[in-house]
């Protein structure tokens, strides 16, 4: 059995995958406190991992914690740290700076390709939104990064009096109510960003949507897109099988 981490700038994503390719999937906020106590609860009450693989983009004191929880645990099992690089899995990077590229959009893009192949852009819909285009040959052109629906509303609410901050979501278009119009402005400012991107790409791209807010997005498209919640995992899947042998 492996277990999969993906943390993200304010979730940890935690999986085991199970014998027929399929995700059990908890997800938890690691900025609450008490957040390690249940973690280790949670990881108490699964079978042993032959497998842990841990993909971060959060602060290196929460990483190395997951590793000395993991490690406490289960001192024999395998721990795989993947990073991004110049090339892997049929995918090529475009940073000059492999590494720079954060991990959670490698692994989404070996993903993509290895999942659905062709021209795609990949938009993950998390705290901070990233798009990225790749190339049904594997080339990755790069990428967009702006902040999520959440991030630009407490920007907003944190720098301007007399607002309140809501998560309610409501219908895109002009709104008669100052939440809603709030709500429905970073809407369209996400979805406008995804749909110009695609505008500047050939014919012929097709949209992935992933991230915890893919769902909400997606009913604001005005464009046919796919929904895959676990990109992530199933690329951080794909690192722990390893390369294939020419």
């Amino acid at each position: 059995m492996r277990l999969l981490l993906d943390i993200g700038n304010s979730r940890l994503k935690w999986a085991t995958e199970t014998a027929d390719g399929g995700y059990a999937t908890v997800a938890l906020d690691y900025r609450r406190p008490g957040f390690l106590d249940d973690l280790r609860r949670g990881w108490l009450a699964i079978d042993p991992p032959q497998t842990v693989a841990i993909a971060s983009v959060s602060n290196r004191t929460l990483f190395e914690s997951l590793i000395s929880l993991s490690r406490s645990l289960w001192p024999q099992c395998r721990l795989l740290l993947p990073k991004a690089s110049a090339a892997a899995f049929g995918v090529r990077n475009a940073y000059p700076r492999a590494e720079k590229l954060g991990v959670d959009r490698w692994l989404a893009i070996i993903a993509a390709h290895h999942h659905y192949g062709g021209d795609l852009c990949i938009v993950d819909c998390g705290t901070a939104v990233t798009v990225d285009v790749l190339q049904a040959d594997g080339r990755h052109l790069g990428g967009l990064i702006c902040p999520g629906l959440h991030a630009m509303k407490q920007a907003l609410v944190a720098n301007t009096a007399e607002l309140d901050f809501t998560a309610q979501a409501y219908r895109g278009g002009l709104a008669t109510a100052t939440d809603a119009a709030i709500a429905n402005g970073v809407g369209a400012a996400v979805t406008g960003l995804i749909e110009q991107t695609l505008r500047n790409q050939a014919v012929g791209y097709r949209l992935l949507l992933t991230g915890g807010d893919a769902a909400c997005i997606a009913e604001l498209l005005s464009v046919p897109y796919l929904l895959d919640a676990e990109l992530v995992l199933k690329g951080m899947s794909i690192f722990c099988e390893g390369e294939p042998r020419p």
